[in-house]
């Protein structure tokens, strides 16, 4: 692939990636508020109880052979073909696994309801199953037109039906539904778009070769999606369905940002990142460039929510979901160093160093133990607060090894990331002192959060940020076009 069609693919993919997380975060925010409104707290938690079990099953069925299919250079159709039948074999185990155990997990929780909470909702994986490498497929071809329009069409139909039930009195079923649903209308969709089908063979040879980088990032990513959930284990466990339910709308609502916007960033990057991976000048160009996008973004947002949390979630999600506030403010103090990490992570990842990646999510995930152990006697917000030391402390160790790999030492993220890390942090004191003199929720909001994109805005414009100028030449570009 010559640079100038690679460029055109970049900036097709990052336009259709955009579009796809928009549209379905978007789309499940939106759904999500409305389920909150019509479900309970203890609802969510029942659920959240659950999510630690249900992302080890996704991740040892994703085994980490997507990321391999799209990191190998000359990948071909018994590749994917055997990773796709492996797959649901892997598949099926753990869903048998997960069925077999669901009453020991009721018991564990002392929720009878869970066991066949997990028994349903856990068939999302057999099912996703038979349609993810005809995605990992179409994104190892730059393709992101086609997995977008699948994601939104999913998440809207599952959605519709979701809050459907949970209107006419089916609970927290209404939640397992969504989950079902939005699964099986993926997989349909995704033979139905994609040219790809399986071969009627199995290699051995090709499941060894893949294995040898997959493994590492499945076992890196299953403690990852193990050690990010584990505070739901925990809390449901110490504390009550209610309070696991305030936290995870706490989560849900710091991540909508975070995800969204790295998810459009990584799914583009990665198979990018991939193709230039022998050059180091244009991974380091192209590394910078997404460091700054993404901290272009996430800074402010995370601002947004610090200031504007209460009125957010009183307008948004009712009175009833107020203790939600402190968790959320403190998760967005901290919440922004997830885009470092993904992108140093990815990085480290498509220069081949898979041994390095899984050593620092095994560093990532004792710095979490740790701080839970210290913490968890003290209360939720305390764990919060310790979740929080223990991220910065992952940050600077993979900093560490980002630097062995690839010529990017810390002080030259900090110098990048610095103009919208000072723009951030100076809206936040006006924007602060004026929500205390504001009543009414409504206004308050919307004055507020008014005022902090303006200084923003503006303290980018007086530092002269390259990204904001060109923003700006974007728009005129694109507003031109219905004059």
């Amino acid at each position: 692939m010559n640079k100038d069609n690679l460029k055109n693919k970049t900036i097709l993919g990052f336009k259709w990636s955009f579009i796809d997380n928009i549209g379905k975060s978007g789309g499940q925010f939106i759904i999500g508020i409305v389920l909150a409104r019509l479900l309970t707290p203890e609802d969510f938690g029942l659920i959240g109880m659950i999510t630690i079990f249900i992302v080890i099953g996704q991740s040892l069925t994703n085994s980490g052979f997507g990321q391999a299919l799209i990191q190998k250079k000359n990948a071909d159709n018994v590749d994917f073909s055997t990773v796709f039948y492996f797959n649901i074999l892997a598949s099926i185990t753990i869903y048998l696994l997960l069925f077999l155990s669901a009453p020991l997990i009721a018991n564990f929780y002392n929720q009878p309801e869970l066991t066949s909470l997990i028994k349903v909702i856990c068939l999302s994986f057999v099912i996703d199953a038979f349609g993810r490498i005809h995605n990992v497929h179409l994104e190892k071809e730059l393709d992101f037109k086609a997995p977008s329009i699948v994601g939104i069409v999913s998440v809207t139909i599952s959605g519709v039906v979701s809050i459907t039930l949970a209107y006419i009195g089916f609970g927290v079923w209404a939640l397992v539904a969504n989950t079902i649903l939005r699964s099986t209308v993926a997989t349909f969709l995704f033979w139905w778009v994609s040219k790809w089908r399986p071969l009627l063979t199995f290699s051995k040879n090709s499941l060894r070769q893949l294995f040898m980088f997959g493994s590492k990032i499945m076992i890196a990513g299953l403690m990852t999606s193990i050690f990010q959930n584990i505070y739901y284990l925990i809390i449901g466990k110490l504390f009550s369905a209610q309070s696991l339910g305030y936290y995870t709308r706490a989560t849900q609502f710091k991540n909508l940002p975070i995800l969204t916007i790295t998810s459009v960033v990584q799914k583009v990057t990665f198979p990018v990142f991939s193709k230039i991976q022998d050059d180091d000048v244009k991974l380091i160009s192209g590394y910078t460039k997404a460091l700054r996008l993404l901290s272009a973004a996430i800074l402010p947002l995370m601002a947004f929510i610090i200031i504007g949390s209460k009125p957010l979630i009183y307008i948004v999600l009712g009175e009833k979901w107020l203790p939600v506030v402190p968790y959320l403010k403190v998760m967005a103090l901290f919440g922004w160093m997830y885009v470092l990490h993904m992108v140093n992570n990815q990085v480290i990842t498509v220069k081949g160093r898979s041994d390095y990646y899984l050593q620092l999510r095994i560093i990532d995930k004792v710095l979490i133990v740790v701080s839970i152990l210290l913490t968890y006697r003290f209360g939720i917000m305390a764990m919060i607060y310790g979740q929080m030391g223990a991220t910065i402390l992952s940050y600077y160790v993979t900093n560490i090894y980002l630097n062995k790999i690839i010529h990017i030492p810390l002080i030259y993220q900090i110098k990048n990331i610095s103009p919208f890390f000072f723009s951030s942090g100076i809206m936040l004191i006006p924007s602060l002192i004026l929500s205390n003199y504001i009543a009414n929720e409504y206004l308050n909001f919307f004055s507020t959060i008014s005022l902090a994109a303006i200084i923003y805005i503006l303290s980018l414009w007086i530092l002269k940020v390259e990204e904001l100028i060109l923003g700006i030449e974007y728009a005129k570009k694109y507003l031109a076009r219905f004059k």
